[in-house]
């Protein structure tokens, strides 16, 4: 196989018969990209994000909750099979979070029971605030749930409650403490927990202090993410790219991972838009459904009001928006490096 990929590097071109195996990952999809045209996805997409409400019980500064006067919806068990249902393959897991905070949906342990019934594992993200003993009974009862990542801009008080506007940091600390305690006892190995750090100008000299309060919880996870400027504001929070470049090369991250820390960077990209093949490989791939149905085509840029919509899946059939005109317009956009949703992502 290994010969086979230097051939076909060489030769710009991918024999066929290979390009059917869907066990081929990002390198032979960047391949096919560049062969076969910008506009081809895979089959079927091989990661699947479902909105479980888009609704939240915090005013953060940097989300769009703060600033719409809409309140958001809740993903229904109805809708969630209707989805399903039109999907081409059952995927293996689904990611059920979206803009909102799962937990504020009353219906969401009905949705992991939909999915479960479908031997479809489930993650979702959460901001911890809502973790009272009965709903962490309800997670650790339901073996289907076997990723968390919970929120944590901030291991002092003044840092996190400035980035989760409503919260308190005691009472999230006790809650998040209390549910790693109960993964450990109840789940240990079938559950990962990781916390999920957005930097920014107030918490970026706050890493240690999060990995270390991280390693004392008993998290699995550190996911320490470059914010999106979906708009002006959080462009204006935005670590320096001093500031990048110095915790790319931290020692602090190595000493997190020798103590068993899983630490994974997703830090801007040095340079330009891509000229030749895509960085991202989401278009092609991935696949975003709203609480509304709405199909976006990127995790990264789903809260952002300038993200086009590729159709609806509880109106259309799959095919027509996998393979319509929006979809291949984005990719082939993405793809040359003239996308304006993909321009201004970091991870670009």
């Amino acid at each position: 196989m290994a010969t086979w990929k230097v051939i076909c590097r060489a030769l710009g071109r991918v024999p066929g018969r290979l390009l059917r195996r869907e066990a081929w990952r990002d390198g032979p999809l960047k391949w096919r990209i560049g062969c076969f045209g910008p506009e081809r996805p895979r089959r079927f997409p091989v990661r699947v994000q479902i909105e479980s409400t888009s609704k939240c019980n915090l005013r953060c500064a940097t989300c769009p909750h703060a600033r719409e006067a809409a309140g958001g919806r809740h993903l229904t068990v109805t809708a969630l099979a209707r989805m399903l249902d039109r999907l081409p393959r059952v995927p293996a897991r689904v990611v059920l979070s979206g803009v909102g905070e799962p937990l504020v949906n009353p219906e969401f342990f009905a949705l992991v029971d939909v999915l479960a019934a479908r031997k479809i594992l489930c993650e979702f993200y959460t901001n911890g605030t809502l973790l009272s003993a009965q709903t962490r009974r309800e997670v650790l009862a339901r073996a289907g749930v076997v990723g968390v990542t919970i929120s944590c801009d901030g291991a002092r008080r003044e840092t996190f409650e400035a980035a989760r506007v409503g919260a308190s940091f005691d009472a999230w600390r006790e809650r998040v403490g209390a549910f790693l305690g109960e993964v450990r006892r109840q789940r240990g190995g079938t559950l990962r927990v990781g916390f999920n750090t957005v930097l920014s100008q107030r918490n970026a000299g706050e890493v240690a202090q999060i990995l270390q309060l991280a390693l004392e919880l008993g998290v699995d996870d550190v996911f320490l993410l470059d914010p999106v400027p979906v708009d002006d504001l959080v462009a204006s929070l935005r670590p320096s790219d001093a500031v990048i470049d110095e915790l790319r090369q931290a020692s602090l991250l190595r000493a997190a991972r020798a103590r068993g820390l899983n630490v994974k960077c997703m830090f801007r990209t040095p340079g330009g838009p891509p000229q030749s093949l895509p960085r991202c490989l989401q278009p092609w791939q991935y696949i975003f459904l709203g609480a509304d149905g709405k199909v976006l085509p990127c995790c990264a840029l789903f809260d952002s009001q300038t993200m086009p919509v590729m159709g609806n899946l509880l109106d259309q059939d799959f095919a027509a928006i996998w393979h319509g005109p929006a979809y291949r317009r984005f990719r082939r956009t993405s793809a040359q490096g003239t996308n304006p949703c993909c321009t201004v992502c970091p991870y670009y």
